[in-house]
């Protein structure tokens, strides 16, 4: 089989690609005599090569039985092998002929339109229509084109081209789009030719659709031409890209002047916003003179008063800045009446002139009455600021989600999705969020979750929403939210701290089996010594729970922090190890009996109420003298004083009977307190307590 060889213009410089299945790899070799630089591209069998040798500029493609021989005598030829295709091609592009000299001469057309001096160049005499008028105009042409059509594969393209030129100089840009589309899917190597890419860019560019017409400009045929550097200008002003702008519009000026009246003052215009944006207004001045001194439409001119206004705001010209924008928002132009009308609410915002309500007032028609493009999203932005500003966060978020992913291209629109995920931060991350019901808050959350940033912000923002539902005893949800983070969005470290946090939460909720499984779930090595510690308290206390004592004593093994120390005293008081269970009560209160000027509060009334029962139970009457000695001050000012005194007393003092101490054993339940101090742990690690609403 052999190999087949196409040009190829569709992406970057133009380039040679060699059709050859197997291509494995380009092997370099100089002529040691005559220093020729030779290229062997070999390639799996079968057998296949190239039947005829082929000469282009600057490369020589060798005759081969097998593989493809190349020599070149230039420098930076490069031969990329890659899979069945073998690419040739050079920085600069290689010299190939362009791909209408293999056609058929066209036959003279005296009365059609003629090409422009550049290939990306609109003529104002394209669009005439001469005595008949439109209809018998295009009918001529499209009759013309139809014949050229029918004439084969060799046929010219002259009278098809010059229907294009016909359609963009009356405006009709996608019937000339049309035309030169199928065009090229009849012959696609018509890509490498100069006018056809220039006439379609120009057509795509003048209907908005500028991401398309940039990559015909883009092409090797149209490289260096003015008339597509001022394109590629126009384009880039309105992509907001002004550095490019300037630069583009400066490579084409000697171009512009042969534009019609029309597009000269939309180019002009354009350049003089990229000059505004880039700060050098006295070039704005200039440029803005240019365009009103163009015989254009008074929509363009309307155009070049808005970069007018524009110019006049930053040069602290307010007021003469609003009456052009006065004046032009009362035209029947949505593209040009919609800016207009935003400037003006944002001045008049300004000033206090309008409150935030008479401005949303405005700006909500503003939404729906033009879109598509950059006005949309500044209309957004500004309404969604207010929004925010005024503490309606749903409105806001509504507002700024509508059309942040609909245009991506648009530096707009990149700034509209940082508004939204600064909003979503300030809520959720910053606190303003705090100041609704926590109700409210989860609703919020839930509806915008998608905003959540990724990492250790998301995370954080998760934990105080959690925080503020644990708060209110919302545990179920509280649940739900870390459960979605440790299932979904975390690894490592990061996913056993949040887990920890989610088994706690189970815990509070008297749900030991789901806290064993999230901390189960989440087990690494190399965790900090504090979380390990944390983690293994808080299994041993699931276990507890579900009656695993012995299970839960060898977890803790020789762990002796507060934490460890509390489980430890909750399952000797379960298993009525009543000795072993007041002893570690009255070591967990420590030297509390020496501030005396302190009332206990509820977790220290719990374990003095426990260890004073234990220590009845056990018949330790030494110890209960100690404790009611050291303690015994404490009981007046104490939330249940009768139940203290009778523990302090015990089972052989007062008037105690055994059932004071059966209701005394249940009544002195340590959970809340356990509870209470979770609550302040995970108010502190979500980063203090929540403001106030």
């Amino acid at each position: 089989s052999g190999v087949a060889l196409a040009r190829d213009d569709s992406n970057g410089p133009t380039s040679l690609v060699a059709r050859m299945a197997g291509a494995t790899r380009t092997i370099w070799l100089t002529d040691p005599l005559v220093g020729d630089r030779f290229a062997a591209v070999t390639a799996l069998g079968p057998a296949k090569g190239l039947g005829a040798r082929r000469q282009l500029v600057g490369v020589t493609l060798l005759p081969s039985a097998q593989g493809l021989g190349v020599e070149t005598t230039t420098d930076d030829l490069r031969i990329t092998p890659a899979g069945d295709l073998v690419r040739l091609s050079r920085p600069a592009g290689l010299d190939l002929s362009a791909p209408s000299d293999q056609l058929a001469v066209a036959p003279e057309q005296p009365n059609a339109p003629q090409a422009a001096i550049f290939p990306a160049l609109i003529l104002s005499e394209w669009g005439q229509v001469g005595d008949g008028g439109f209809l018998a105009r295009r009918r001529q042409l499209t009759d013309a084109a139809a014949v050229e059509a029918g004439q084969g594969d060799r046929a010219p393209i002259e009278a098809r081209l010059a229907l294009v030129r016909f359609l963009v100089g009356s405006q009709l840009n996608y019937e000339a789009i049309g035309v030169i589309d199928a065009l090229m899917a009849e012959r696609p190597a018509l890509l490498g030719e100069a006018e056809v890419r220039g006439l379609r860019g120009a057509a795509r560019a003048s209907v908005g659709r500028y991401a398309e017409a940039q990559a015909d400009f883009s092409g090797a045929p149209l490289a260096n031409d003015p008339s597509t550097a001022v394109w590629q200008g126009y384009i880039a002003a309105r992509q907001n890209d002004w550095i490019t702008a300037r630069r583009s519009f400066a490579a084409g000026a000697r171009a512009v002047e042969r534009f019609p009246a029309d597009w000269r003052t939309r180019f002009a215009a354009a350049h003089a916003q990229a000059a505004i944006e880039t700060g050098d207004l006295n070039a704005a001045r200039a440029l803005l003179a240019y365009a009103f001194n163009q015989q254009a439409p008074a929509a363009e001119q309307l155009a070049a008063r808005l970069v007018q206004a524009r110019l006049f705001e930053l040069e602290g010209q307010v007021d003469r800045a609003l009456a052009i924008y006065r004046a032009v928002s009362t035209a029947p132009l949505d593209g040009l009446a919609t800016p207009a009308r935003l400037a003006m609410i944002k001045i008049e915002r300004a000033r206090n002139a309008i409150d935030d309500n008479e401005a949303i007032a405005r700006l909500e028609p503003l939404r729906w009455r033009w879109r598509g493009d950059a006005t949309e999203l500044a209309v957004i932005r500004t309404l969604g600021g207010i929004y925010l500003s005024q503490g309606r966060y749903r409105e806001a978020l509504d507002t700024l989600r509508g059309a942040g992913t609909r245009m991506p291209d648009l530096p707009e629109a990149v700034e509209l999705q940082r508004d939204l995920s600064n909003a979503f931060r300030a809520l959720f991350l910053e606190g303003r969020a705090d100041g609704l019901q926590p109700v409210q808050a989860l609703a919020l959350f839930y509806d915008f979750r998608d905003l959540t940033p990724v990492g250790a912000d998301g995370d954080d923002m998760v934990r105080r929403l959690s925080r503020r539902l644990i708060d209110v005893d919302l545990l179920d949800q509280a649940a739900e939210l870390l459960k979605h983070q440790v299932d979904n969005r975390l690894d490592g470290v990061a996913k056993a701290q949040v887990a920890t946090d989610l088994a706690t939460v189970y815990l509070m909720n008297r749900q030991p089996q789901q806290a064993l499984q999230a901390l189960w779930s989440s087990r690494t090595t190399l965790l900090p010594t504090a979380l390990n510690a944390e983690r293994r308290a808080l299994e041993a206390r699931a276990l507890a729970e579900l009656g695993r004592y012995d299970h839960a004593l060898e977890l803790l093994g020789d762990d002796r922090s507060e934490a460890a120390q509390e489980v430890r005293a909750e399952i000797y008081w379960k298993q009525q190890n009543w000795a072993e269970a007041a002893a570690l009560y009255e070591r967990r209160l420590g030297e509390r009996w020496r501030q005396t000027s302190t009332p206990l509060d509820t977790t220290e009334e719990s374990r003095l109420l426990r260890a004073g029962v234990g220590y009845s139970l056990a018949r330790d009457a030494a110890a209960l003298a100690r404790l009611s000695q050291r303690y015994g001050g404490f009981i007046d000012q104490a939330r249940s004083a009768r139940a203290l005194r009778v523990a302090l007393e015990g089972l052989d003092g007062g008037d105690a009977a055994a059932s004071d101490f059966a209701g005394l054993t249940a009544r002195a339940d340590t959970f809340a307190g356990w509870v209470s101090g979770m609550k302040e742990s995970l108010r502190e690690r979500a980063g203090g307590p929540t403001p106030s609403a």
